[in-house]
C-alpha cells in the first residue's frame, strides 16, 4: 500500500517553478483587482489638472455664486464644508471633500458618503470609482428616509397670502415629493423658513430684514402643511407640477438630505423661501442656472413666473381652503338660511328641529354643509373645544348622511385666477397732472407688489403691499424737480365682516410726504399712520371705516412734529376693467399745532391688459388752513 501511494506521488509531482506560480497568485488578485487602486494623490491631482472645482454641478451643490467679492457659498453653516475656507473657496473644499470621501479612514470615510450623498456620486463618476449603493447596512437613516419617500415626481406648492399676517401676505414656496402612491396627502414637503419663536411683530420684522434669524430646511408629511396653511391660516393652494424625471427628483432629493440641519442666514426679500428651493431645482438640473442673477427682493410668484419661463412647469391644480369652501357654499344661501345653518354651528339649534325650519330636501343639504364648514373654522380658530365640536360635526354629519347625495357633493369651487397669471409685482408710473395750481409731469417707481386699485386677477382681494414707492415731480416753469413722496411701508388689509366672524381691517403707513403752508413752503414731512377698523362686502362693492392715528415730524410744523388722530371711510368698486376707490379722511392734531386736516380722494384704474393699465387720481386737501386740489392721470406698466 505504501508503495503504491509513492507511485502516485510520483506521478503526480509538480515541478518547483509551478509550486512558486501558485503561491503568487494566492497573494496577487486576480481578474479586474490586477492593478493597483489608485492613490489618494492621483485623485487629488485629477481634480487639481481638470479643474473640477469649476465644474458646474460642484458650484451647484455648494450654492456658490459670483458676487462683487468674488465666488461664494450663502451658506452659513461651518458644518456645510469640509474645509475652513470652504464658503469662498470651492478648489480648497473640492481638495477636503475628496480627502473626506475616499480618506483611509473607513469610518470617517463613510460617515462623509452617508452625510453628503450627492457629493459622493458626483465625485465618484467623475473619478471613474465605483460608488456604494445606499442600503441600510452603509447609510441606515438615508435608506430609510429615501424608502419612506421614493422620490419620483416633485410639485412646487404655493400657499397664497395671509390677510392678518403682514409676514406671509407675499405668500410661500414649498416643494412637494410624491412616491408611487396616488394620494398626493400621503406625499413629503420641503420647507425652507426661518426658525423662530419671535411673538413681537415689530422684531419679527425687524430681524427678518436684517438677516438675523437662521433659516432650515425641513421635511414634512404632506398633509401636516396643508393644515397648517390651509386650514389654521385658511390660505388657498396653488400646486404646480415639475417637469422632472425621476432620476432628477432623486438628485434633488439627495442635495435636500445634505441640507438637513445646516442654516443659512435668512432675509425676507432675498434668501428667503423661494431663493433657496431654487438651488434644489438646479441641483436636479443643473443647466437651470436660475440662481446666477439674484434680484434685491425675490418674491414666491415671481418664482413661479421664472420657473415657468424655464419650461418647468406643467400645469396648476387649485386646492381651496375650507374657508373658501365655505364662502362658495353660502353663496348659494338666502341670508335666513344662512341664519339658520349659523344657529346650527353655534348650538343654538337642534339638528333634530331643521325639517321645522326648512322642508326643502336639497335646501337643508346645503344648510348641513354649510353648518359643518362653519364648525371647523370655528374648532380651528380655538372657538371650539375638541368634545364639543366632535359632537356637533357628528350630529350635523349624521343628518347630511341621511339625505343621500346633493348639494354640493358633485361640485368644485371654481379656481380663480392663478397667481402667476396676475399682473407683474414691479410698476413704473409716468403721468401729467395739475398740482395747486401749477401744471407738471409725475414718475413714480414701486418695486413691489399690489394695491387696492391695481387688477385684483391673481391676488388677494382686499390687500395691499406696497413697499419702497418714490414719487418724482417736475414742473417745468420753474425747471424743477423734487421728490413729492417716499412710501416706505403702505400695508392694508380689508377682509369683510361676515355672519360667522368680525374681523379687524386695518392699516399701517410708513413714509415721506411734502407737506406744510404756502408761506414755509412744501417740505418733506417723515409720517407713521396707523389704524385698524372693519370693512362689509356686497357683490363687487367693499366699504370700510378705520379709526386712524398719525405721528408726523419734520420742519414744516410749528414745533416740528404733530400728532393726532381721526377716522376714515371708503368704498371700493369693481366694474369689469374698471377699479374705484373714494374716500374722505379726518385727522386732528392737538399736539404740535398741526391743526385739522382733510382729505377727499376719488382714484380710479382701468386695465388695459395684464401688464398695462390707467389711471386718474383726484385729491382735494385741507392742511396748515389751506385747500389744496391735485389731479393726475397715469400710465402704469407692470411687469
Amino acid at each position: 500500500m505504501l508503495s503504491e501511494i509513492g507511485k502516485v506521488r510520483a506521478r503526480h509531482k509538480v515541478p518547483w517553478w509551478t509550486l512558486c506560480l501558485v503561491s503568487f497568485l494566492l497573494v496577487v488578485p486576480v481578474g479586474g483587482a490586477w492593478a493597483e487602486t489608485p492613490p489618494l494623490s492621483q485623485w487629488l491631482r485629477q481634480a487639481r489638472e481638470e479643474r473640477f472645482h469649476e465644474d458646474r454641478y460642484w458650484q451647484v451643490l455648494l450654492h456658490y455664486r459670483q458676487d462683487w467679492r468674488g465666488r461664494r457659498s450663502p451658506v452659513d453653516d461651518p458644518d456645510f464644508f469640509f474645509s475652513p475656507s470652504g464658503k469662498e473657496d470651492p478648489a480648497a473644499e473640492l481638495e477636503a471633500t475628496i480627502l473626506a470621501l475616499f480618506g483611509p479612514e473607513s469610518e470617517t470615510r463613510n460617515a462623509a458618503r452617508c452625510r453628503f450623498p450627492a457629493r459622493y456620486q458626483w465625485l465618484a463618476e467623475k473619478l471613474e470609482v465605483a460608488a456604494d449603493p445606499v442600503t441600510a447596512a452603509v447609510c441606515p437613516d438615508l435608506a430609510l428616509v429615501l424608502d419612506r419617500v421614493d422620490p419620483r415626481s416633485a410639485t412646487l406648492v404655493f400657499p397664497g397670502s395671509y390677510p392678518n399676517s403682514p409676514a406671509s401676505m407675499f405668500g410661500h414656496t414649498l416643494l412637494n415629493f410624491s412616491g408611487p402612491r396616488e394620494s398626493k396627502l400621503l406625499a413629503h414637503a420641503a420647507n425652507y423658513s426661518a426658525f423662530t419663536d419671535e411673538s413681537n411683530g415689530f422684531a419679527y420684522a425687524v430681524k427678518g430684514l436684517t438677516g438675523l434669524y437662521r433659516g432650515y430646511f425641513s421635511v414634512l408629511p404632506y398633509y401636516e402643511k396643508l393644515k397648517e396653511y390651509s386650514g389654521l391660516e385658511r390660505r388657498d393652494i396653488w400646486e404646480y407640477p415639475l417637469a422632472l424625471t425621476v432620476a432628477e427628483t432623486r438628485r434633488m432629493f439627495l442635495h435636500l438630505w445634505e441640507l438637513r440641519d445646516i442654516y443659512s442666514d435668512y432675509f425676507f426679500f432675498d434668501e428667503n423661501c423661494s431663493y433657496n428651493l431654487l438651488y434644489l431645482l438646479e441641483a436636479a438640473r443643473p443647466s437651470l442656472n436660475l440662481t446666477a442673477s439674484k434680484p434685491l427682493w425675490v418674491l414666491p410668484v415671481d418664482t413661479i413666473r421664472r420657473l415657468d419661463q424655464a419650461g418647468l412647469i406643467r400645469g396648476a391644480r387649485f386646492r381651496p381652503s375650507p374657508a373658501t369652501v365655505l364662502r362658495q357654499e353660502m353663496a348659494g344661501l338666502t341670508s335666513g338660511e344662512i341664519a339658520v345653518a349659523r344657529d346650527l354651528a353655534k348650538g343654538v339649534l337642534d339638528v333634530a328641529d331643521l325639517p321645522l325650519y326648512v322642508t326643502d330636501a336639497d335646501t337643508r343639504r346645503r344648510i348641513l354643509e354649510v353648518a359643518f364648514g362653519a364648525t371647523e373654522q370655528d374648532f380651528l380658530a380655538r372657538r371650539l373645544d375638541l368634545q364639543t365640536y366632535r359632537t356637533r360635526v357628528l350630529a350635523l354629519l349624521t343628518a347630511r348622511s341621511r339625505l343621500g347625495r346633493g348639494g354640493l357633493d358633485d361640485k368644485e369651487c371654481e379656481p380663480p385666477t392663478r397667481p402667476d397669471h396676475g399682473h407683474g409685482t414691479s410698476r413704473l408710473s409716468l403721468g401729467v397732472g395739475y398740482f395747486a395750481g401749477s401744471w407738471g409731469e409725475e414718475l413714480r417707481y414701486r418695486p413691489v407688489y399690489h394695491d387696492l386699485l391695481d387688477d385684483q386677477s391673481g391676488y388677494l382681494s382686499g390687500a395691499q403691499i406696497v413697499l419702497g414707492q418714490i414719487s418724482l415731480r417736475y414742473f417745468p416753469e420753474r425747471e424743477r424737480l423734487r421728490v413729492e413722496r417716499l412710501d416706505l411701508i403702505d400695508l392694508c388689509s380689508l377682509t369683510p365682516v361676515s355672519r360667522w366672524e368680525t374681523p379687524i381691517s386695518w392699516q399701517v403707513c410708513l413714509g415721506m410726504q411734502r407737506s406744510g403752508s404756502t408761506g414755509a413752503g412744501r417740505r418733506l414731512t417723515a409720517y407713521f399712520n396707523p389704524g385698524a377698523g372693519f370693512s362689509a362686502q356686497i357683490s363687487k362693492l367693499s366699504g370700510y371705516a378705520l379709526l386712524e392715528s398719525e405721528l408726523s415730524v419734520g420742519n414744516s410744523m410749528e414745533k416740528g412734529y404733530g400728532l393726532g388722530g381721526g377716522g376714515s371711510i371708503g368704498a371700493l368698486l369693481e366694474w369689469g376693467p374698471w377699479r374705484v376707490h373714494g374716500r374722505i379722511r379726518l385727522l386732528d392734531y392737538p399736539l404740535g399745532g398741526r391743526g385739522e386736516s382733510w382729505l377727499f380722494a376719488f382714484d380710479q384704474n382701468y386695465r388695459l391688459n395684464r401688464q398695462h393699465s390707467l389711471s386718474c387720481e383726484t385729491l382735494r386737501i385741507l392742511d396748515f388752513g389751506r385747500w389744496e386740489t391735485t389731479s393726475l392721470l397715469l400710465w402704469n406698466r407692470y411687469w
